[in-house]
């Protein structure tokens, strides 16, 4: 046998109420499990003879054991605030899932309760073994009690275990003498109360469950009355609060300005440019989405001064706490020509979409694991010397493998480190007749009759620019130790991202 016999479930119940708990108290304290048994629990107690056909149980103080939780008084207050809070979040998920956080001096009044029935009924040895044994909590009470209410209340469906709706409802009731309680208790009965006290470090409810199963009955008497007394005022509700977990959005843009950042730059506190491709791409999303604010994810950066071309960077955005997540595809198309018309500085080479989490993987991966492309224009240093550069041995040079330190320029954000990066492919030309003659427009004759071309293909996290430069020898070999020659960038794209996105 596992549970209380009959007659000790009716002597256990009546002893309860009469001291002061609630009837819904009065059930699960007797292990009652059956949800259907806290729809009408007046009810079926008559009917399970726990009480009178003309017994009550009143309600007019709170109940010694839940501090009023389960009361009807309490749990009428609770439902007005979560139609407040459901009205001014104004979410259109269809589901939603409901935290409770209680008192955590609740668990000490369960301890008291169990030791004054123990003390004050005379019950078989068998039924003391399993009393308070397998008790109902009061949040899954509350729960199987409310969250239909609730439904009805909000026209949203409920999820209680396995996976919770992204959309969560999370109320925090607190009693003025919560704290009070516990601390009284722990300081005298806890060895470790002082030290944690002087860490600042808060009680869990596991604390005080592992003081309470190394104390007996008399010392915790003494510090906690047998059985609890009446609660000095009734709970409060300290919070409502409703939030979306983050939703992913994805595609891949192009940036075709090189005079815009990839997110907002700012330098001891001031932000360094108007604008930034995430500002652009992500200011109408989160219009759409109601979020609070966003997260902005990409494969990658670009520096300032490069383009992003082709096919694009693959990209996500989070968008935090949401209110709108049931967009249709043709409004996403929407949302995506609104950007395109905005702006001539990015602009986006597919469609926005949500992203499964799967895809955030995906993502950071390419960073470092997917194979890039990249066009630069390139110089030589030293004009006397061009013709002593065969461009064309190039194209024969296949998976160089280079090492880079940390470059210059980045050391003051990044750890200085020296990594191993691969030149897949690598070709270069110099300017065709056309393109010597556009450049001649706006350029000096003696720094365009140097330029040429560099398409390469390297593992993603190659710093082009120094492979180029060489970085005053921090990357070995350069393009400059290939050639023989003193080479530089002027100007650099990327071409390609090889990653299947989204």
């Amino acid at each position: 046998m596992d549970s209380l016999t009959h007659e000790t479930e009716i002597q256990v119940f009546r002893y309860l109420a009469k001291i002061g708990c609630c009837i819904n108290c009065c059930l699960r304290l007797i292990s009652v499990r059956n949800p259907e048994y806290y729809i009408n629990p007046i009810e079926i107690s008559k009917k399970l003879k726990y009480l009178d056909e003309s017994s009550e149980i009143s309600e007019e103080n709170p109940c010694i054991a839940c501090l009023g939780i389960l009361q009807q008084n309490v749990k009428g207050q609770v439902l007005d605030q979560i139609a407040e809070a459901i009205k001014a979040e104004d979410n259109d998920s269809p589901t939603f899932t409901c935290a409770l956080s209680v008192p955590m001096s609740l668990t000490l009044r369960e301890k008291s309760l169990d030791l004054s029935i123990r003390q004050n009924l005379s019950l078989p040895p068998a039924d003391l073994s399993h009393l308070f044994l397998r008790i109902e909590s009061i949040k899954d009470v509350w729960k199987v009690q409310m969250l239909p209410k609730i439904e009805s209340m909000i026209s949203k469906r409920s999820i209680s275990g396995g996976t919770p709706s992204p959309f969560l409802i999370d109320i925090s009731l607190i009693h003025d003498r919560d704290e009070s309680d516990y601390e009284y208790l722990l300081k005298k009965c806890d060895p470790n109360f002082h030290e944690r006290r002087n860490r600042n470090v808060k009680y869990s409810r596991n604390n005080i469950e592992k003081v309470l199963s190394t104390i007996d009955t008399d010392k915790f008497s003494e510090f906690f009355p047998i059985p609890p007394g009446k609660p000095m005022g009734p709970i409060k509700i300290d919070k409502i609060s409703c939030s979306h977990a983050g939703v992913f959005v994805g595609g891949r843009y192009n940036k075709l300005s090189r005079e815009l950042s990839q997110t907002p730059w700012f330098i001891n506190g001031e932000k360094k440019m108007e604008s930034s491709v995430q500002d652009l791409l992500c200011g109408p999303l989160l219009e759409a989405m109601r979020a609070d604010s966003l997260k902005f994810l990409s494969s990658g950066r670009e520096d300032v001064d490069v383009r992003t071309l082709n096919s694009g960077r693959p990209f996500a955005v989070e968008l935090v706490n949401p209110r709108r997540t049931n967009i249709p595809d043709a409004e996403m198309k929407i949302i995506s020509e609104r950007i395109n018309s905005s702006t001539d500085l990015v602009h986006l080479t597919s469609d926005l979409r949500f992203l499964e989490p799967g895809h955030l993987k995906t993502l950071k991966d390419g960073e470092n694991k997917k194979s890039k492309f990249y066009r630069a224009l390139c110089t030589i240093k030293d004009s006397s010397k061009k013709g002593r550069i065969n461009l064309e041995q190039l194209e024969g040079m296949r998976n160089v493998k280079i090492i880079q330190k940390t470059p210059v320029r980045v050391l003051h954000r990044r750890p200085f480190a020296a990594r191993v990066r691969m030149i897949y492919r690598i070709r270069g030309r110099w300017l065709t007749e056309q393109e010597i003659e556009a450049f001649k427009k706006n350029n000096p004759d003696d720094l365009v009759n140097n330029l040429f071309v560099l398409d390469i293909k390297t593992q993603a996290g190659t710093y082009v620019k120094e492979f180029v430069h060489g970085d005053f020898g921090r990357t070995k070999p350069s393009l400059g130790d290939l050639l023989g020659e003193e080479v530089d960038i002027v100007a650099l794209d990327v071409t390609g991202i090889n990653l299947h996105w989204p």
